[in-house]
């Protein structure tokens, strides 16, 4: 062994020392010869354009031995073309290696490696799809190799650093490739290239590619393998290249790895390994992708399939998955078998890639819109072209479906296990959150909640039968459990099915929207969907036999019928009448005909048991209603109210209230195609039932009797009631006034007290009797818009009004009366009009405020006048009449509960009144006007005693003042009024301000009149009040104050000062008989009363009056001449005195002075010193005089004065009545009485003709004690 090895150590060593040998030698002439190449240049041309191919030229060259032996390097070479003379090829270098071996061996120069650097190479790719390279047609450059020239045996060749400028059609700036290092190795054996690329930009980053074919084959099975690896890839930029219509992609980036095979011109296998990221199609959506591809073509057929796939978006991301696709054929191509089978497949991606199917295709799959998950998919599909193809089918769906379109349902969210042959097939249905879509038949998706069962078919030559046993269905609506059995035959023949099913239904309102709306007419359809408001199924059945064709199985070929337990039901059978409520029904759908005759229900809160409902046939759907329901009269009137009855009472039910126990019947017909069309008949029975109109405050009681009402028509049947207390007769009937559509008549009789209690009218005790009446009550048609009216006629005899004038009516005296109340359309108004025999008409309205009726606006008029309507609000007083007592119908709004309460809603006053009665007053022929103002009362007062305005406040509690202010006020008093004392408060009154022109109390002037009374704490006081006439003038003040202990609550005080410069003419205008003549007259009182201002003051008169006439004449004046200003009795002696001193008094009886003072206590007046001092004679005059009965109980005394002698008229006594006349003498005349020469009389009687007789002094005395001048002893 040892021996050998040194045997073969020895041989190489002599052979590489031979090769070492061989090599010098070859360096050494190649060093020998190198120094002459330029002179061999052009045999080197010629030698490298033989062994290149193409025309050498170049600028210089260079020589020298490399590792592998000898190589020529050419400078700025350019490789030319030798048939069309161009360039192909121009590069910085291009070296030549020369194969050294056949060289030595030979003696033959063989190129056996080519190295190209800094060149550029020019690739175009034409609109047609044609190529170009460095501007000739790529099948040119297939042609340089000429006819028999022999290949090399091995070649290598080499280029770095080219760059490949590509252009496409229609580029601007072309793209750039930078090959790095190309290699291309030929030998015998194969040829092998591998290069290295740096991409474009918008390509990605680079590309490694290698390319093998052998030749160790024969040439008709050699192929080619391709491998490219790629980096960093932009998927967009490549799919950019393509001038295809084909889809591009618009993003996508990552790596790939590709191995194919291509033979005969085409791929006959690739595999790649695939890891792309955001890829996109479209905008649609985008996804990441990866996993290993194959692709096997053979003759027979293809193969196609993935191991590891992955695909992922931003909603969910595949588990890895394989993939498969096989498809077998004949020796012409068609198609014999395919085979498909996926673990997993998620239908939703489908669409991702529909950019790579045709337009067409792409909007199949858009209508489609395929979603769900496959699993374990295998299908196989054979003899295609036979008339049967054999396939067998299994697969797992998980949430599947498809959209509809068009006649093809839709189904979403199913789930379940497919096994399928041709021989038949088994479906598990395991489905929850289906949706199935029936466009055909349904308006809208069904939602079921879970769907379960099997479906099996079976396939027989003669048919196919469908079996399902126990499929259950549920959702949140219903839940049913269906067994089918489905014979298709093979021949054209209608399938037969024989179907049961037992279903629930939780809303029937739900349910309503999965009625088949295709195919049930539109009317029918949109009455199923109002009528079936709410309500559900316990316990529902359907049975379906027999050949669907002949279906609904009119000649008996078949059945279908449905049977239901409906509970609860809200059934709104028609837009116009209410709902039935609590409805439980038994419902029966025989073929076409759907009734319901056991039944129970509430409409309005009325009770139905057992109504005929039916639709005789729903092709041509009638609905009839046959029902007796039971409830009250306000239950049926709110039926009513919502049905079209209210149309026939003109929409006024609303205004109506019932009650007690009533029934109807109801006959309705409704032909669904025409709802509007219906027809019914409905009868109401009362038994003792009320009826009450709002806005009328009297009811109808013990309503008894029947009325039947139908669409145009009404009547009654013996319809008694009780009405204001009396029984009374109703009917009713259709109207004949166009604009009503039903009257009810009734006549009666009404007494004061139901006025009084029945109608709220507050004239208890003011009216009395009974009388007879007639109404009408008219009902409005819906479309006239007339308002719902009460019609009144009455007589009024036997009733008597005790109200003032001019109201007043005797018990027996006929009043003719017409008025109607009209209940104005929209519930918030109400007018009444209407005209009495003696004149006085009325036109009111009344609104309603807060869920109460109020007076809004009116006008009443007097004397005749028409009633217009009110222009403002409130109410307005017009015309003329005779006679009107303030205080009478002041005094009725204040007695008791009788508040009238119309004087706040008075607006205005505009009369005319012959007699007017009013504070005290009687005033004839005066006009008053009132009106309200923002803040008063404006009156206006015009006739020959008043002329001038008042201003009254609304509210006295406020400070603003009552404001007279007359141009004339003439206060003649009411000789017809009984005098009544004043009960008024006054620190309920405002303060008062008084100007008049002309001022008069009575026939006594005052001329003009200022006077202002304040408020004080307990009532008003009048700090002035002034009269001036043109020969007097009154200054005054007084009071008017609340007083606990006075019997009327308030006492009145006055002090006055009245100063005259001509007391005849003073007396005069006070209304006096002027029986005193002076220039000079003052009278002070201070005065007061119980009570307020009041006419009869003088009978509870309290105080003292101070009375002063300077020098003057005494008048003689005759009885019954004229008022007599009662406290001077003074001027009744000087007709005595002149009769009986004649001598003395024969030139008048002149004075120097009167003087007196008077005490007045309750009305009587006391004096002890009225006295006249006169040049002929003083007089003194004691005792009373009554202010309250108008008469005299005095005693006067006549002294002469001296050197006048009196006769002796009465006798002289002595004793202590002397003393006392003597006293009271000289108390009056500040001196003693004398002796002698005194006359004494006695003054009695009326003011008006006193009595004047003599008397003697002890009456003098008496009187004096009387009117307290003294004491009695």
């Amino acid at each position: 062994m040892t021996r050998f090895l040194r045997r073969v150590l020895k041989f190489f060593a002599y052979t590489a020392a031979g090769v070492i040998i061989l090599l010098a030698i070859a360096v050494g002439l190649f060093r020998l010869f190198l120094p002459r190449l330029p002179e061999y240049q052009e045999s080197i041309k010629g030698w490298a354009s033989t062994a290149i191919g193409m025309e050498v030229e170049f600028s210089g060259m260079d020589a020298r031995w490399g590792l592998r032996g000898p190589e020529l390097a050419f400078y700025d070479t350019e490789l030319i073309r030798t048939d069309t003379r161009t360039r192909v090829v121009a590069a910085d270098e291009v070296r030549v290696g020369v194969a050294l071996a056949r060289l030595l061996l030979e003696g033959e120069s063989v190129v056996d490696r080519v190295v190209i650097r800094d060149t550029s190479i020019e690739v175009r790719q034409l609109a047609d799809g044609g190529w170009w390279l460095q501007g000739a047609p790529m099948d040119d450059w297939l042609l340089l190799r000429k006819p028999g020239r022999r290949a090399p045996s091995e070649v290598e060749i080499i280029g770095e650093d080219i760059e490949v400028i590509f252009l496409q059609a229609g580029d601007q700036r072309p793209r750039f490739f930078d090959v790095q290092r190309l290699t291309v190795n030929i030998d015998g054996q194969r040829l092998a290239l591998d290069a290295a690329l740096r991409l474009p930009d918008d390509l990605g980053q680079q590309m490694s590619v290698a390319a093998t074919q052998l030749y160790t084959v024969p040439e008709q099975e050699r192929r080619w393998n391709l491998v490219v690896a790629a980096d960093d890839i932009d998927l967009a930029g490549w799919s950019g290249l393509q001038r295809s219509d084909a889809a591009r992609l618009l993003t996508g980036s990552g790596n790939v790895d590709l191995s194919v095979a291509i033979a005969e011109g085409r791929v006959s296998s690739a595999s790649a390994e695939l890891d792309f990221t955001d890829v996109a199609l479209d905008a649609a959506g985008r996804f990441d992708i990866a996993g290993r591809f194959e692709l096997n073509a053979a003759p027979d057929g293809w193969l196609v399939a993935t191991e590891e796939f992955q695909l992922s978006t931003p909603g969910h991301q595949w588990p890895e998955s394989s993939l498969r696709a096989e498809v077998g054929t004949d020796e012409n191509g068609k198609v014999e078998l395919v085979d498909v089978r996926a673990s997993y497949l998620n239908l939703e991606d489908i669409t991702l890639f529909s950019g790579l199917l045709a337009p067409a295709q792409r909007e199949q799959l858009a209508e489609l819109e395929p979603s769900g998950i496959v699993r374990n998919l295998v299908a196989t599909v054979s003899d295609i072209d036979s008339a049967e193809p054999r396939f067998d089918v299994a697969a797992e769906l998980e949430r599947s479906g498809f959209a509809a379109g068009g006649a093809r349902p839709g189904l979403r969210g199913f789930s379940g296990v497919l096994r399928a042959n041709r021989l038949g097939g088994r479906l598990e249905i395991r489905s929850t959150e289906l949706r199935v879509d029936l466009p055909q038949y349904l308006a809208e998706p069904i939602d079921v909640d879970a769907a379960e069962g099997t479906v099996i078919w079976r396939r027989s030559d003669k048919n196919t039968t469908v079996l399902s046993d126990s499929i259950r269905v549920r959702n949140d609506v219903f839940d049913s459990q269906s067994n089918v059995q489905i014979i298709i035959g093979a021949d054209d023949a209608s399938p037969e099915i024989d179907l049961a099913s037992t279903w629930s239904i939780a809303d029937v309102a739900a349910v309503s929207r999965y009625l088949p709306q295709k195919i049930i007419k539109p009317k029918l359809y949109n009455w199923f969907q109002s009528a079936l408001v709410s309500g559900s199924v316990s316990q529902g059945t359907t049975s379906l036999v027999g050949p669907l064709d002949k279906f609904p199985f009119d000649g008996g070929e078949g059945r279908f019928l449905v049977e239901a337990s409906v509970r609860d039901l809200t059934f709104k059978y028609h837009p116009k009448w209410p709902a039935t409520e609590q409805s439980d029904m038994e419902v029966v759908l025989d073929n076409m005909r759907l009734y319901s005759v056991t039944n129970r229900s509430f409409s309005a809160g009325n009770r139905t048991v057992d109504a005929n409902i039916e639709i005789a046939d729903l092709r041509d759907p009638v609905l009839t209603i046959d029902a007796s329901s039971t409830g009250s009269l306000e239950t049926i009137r709110s039926f009513s109210r919502q049905s079209p009855i209210a149309n026939i009472l003109g929409g006024q039910l609303d205004r109506i209230a019932v009650s007690g126990d009533a029934s109807f019947d109801l006959d309705l017909t409704v032909p669904l195609k025409k709802p509007g069309d219906f027809e019914f008949t409905t009868r109401v029975r009362s038994n003792n039932g009320t009826l009450a109109i709002d806005g009328f405050a009297p009811q109808v009681t013990d309503l008894i009797g029947e009325v039947t009402i139908s669409r145009d028509n009404i009547t009654s049947e013996t319809l008694d009631a009780r009405f204001l207390g009396e029984q009374v007769a109703v009917s009713i009937a259709s109207s004949d006034d166009p604009r009503f559509s039903v009257e009810a008549r009734t006549t009666g009789s009404v007494s004061a007290a139901a006025i009084v209690t029945e109608l709220g009218l507050p004239l208890d005790g003011l009216i009395s009797g009974a009388t007879r009446y007639a109404a009408r009550l008219l009902f409005p048609r819906r479309a006239a818009k007339a308002p719902f009216t009460i019609q009144i006629d009455s007589d009024l005899e036997g009733l008597g009004i005790g109200l003032p004038e001019p109201l007043e009516k005797p018990l027996a005296a006929r009043l003719g009366l017409e008025g109607d109340i009209r209940f104005m359309p929209g519930g918030e108004l109400i007018e009444s009009a209407g005209l009495a025999d003696n004149g006085i008409a009325w036109q009111v309205a009344f609104n309603r405020r807060n869920n109460a009726w109020d007076f809004d606006r009116g006008v009443v008029t007097m004397g005749g006048e028409a009633a217009a309507p009110a222009p403002t609000r409130g109410l307005h007083i017009r015309g003329d009449t005779t006679t009107v007592r303030l205080d009478d119908w002041l005094n009725l709004s204040r007695s008791g509960d009788k508040q009238v309460g119309a004087a706040d809603r008075i607006r205005s006053i505009d009369l005319r009144v012959a007699d007017l009665h009013a504070v005290g007053q009687h005033l004839k022929g005066h006009r008053v006007r009132v009106d309200r103002s923002a803040r008063d009362w404006s009156v206006q007062v015009e006739g020959d005693n008043v002329v001038g305005s008042i201003f009254v406040p609304y509210d006295f509690g406020s400070d603003r003042a009552m404001v007279l202010n007359m141009e004339r006020l003439y206060l003649p008093g009411d000789e017809t009024a009984a005098a009544a004392p004043a009960t008024l408060d006054p620190r309920k009154l405002p303060p008062i301000t008084l100007t008049s022109a002309d001022f008069a109390l009575g026939n006594r002037y005052l001329g003009s009149l200022d006077m202002s009374l304040q408020r004080i704490e307990g009532g008003l006081q009048a700090n002035s009040i002034l009269t001036n006439d043109e020969s007097f003038q009154v200054v005054a003040s007084g009071r008017w104050v609340a007083d606990e202990f006075d019997p009327l609550g308030s006492r009145t005080s006055l002090a006055a000062t009245l100063t005259s410069n001509d007391v005849m003419k003073t007396m005069s205008r006070l209304d006096f008989a002027p029986g005193i003549a002076s220039d000079a007259m003052t009278a002070q009182v201070d005065l007061s009363w119980s009570g307020g201002p009041r006419a009869d003051f003088l009978d509870v008169l309290d105080g003292e009056v101070e009375v002063r006439f300077g020098s003057g004449q005494l008048e003689e004046v005759e009885p019954g001449a004229g008022r007599v200003f009662g406290l001077m009795s003074i001027v009744a002696l000087p007709r005595r005195l002149s009769f009986d001193f004649s001598d003395v008094f024969n030139k008048g009886f002149g004075f120097d002075e009167i003087t007196g003072t008077f005490r007045i206590v309750d009305g009587e007046s006391y004096t002890c010193d009225l006295s006249l001092k006169g040049p002929a004679a003083d007089i003194g005059i004691v005792g009373r005089a009554s202010l309250a009965s108008r008469d005299y109980d005095q005693t006067a005394v006549v002294s002469a004065n001296v050197g006048n002698t009196l006769p002796i008229v009465g006798a002289v006594v002595a004793g202590p009545q002397v003393a006392a006349a003597l006293l009271v003498f000289s108390q009056i005349f500040k001196k003693p009485l004398q002796e002698v020469g005194q006359v004494y009389y006695g003054i009695k009687g009326s003011w008006d003709a006193p009595v004047v007789e003599g008397t003697n002094a002890a009456d003098f005395a008496n009187h004096g004690v009387v009117a307290g001048c003294v004491r009695p002893e």
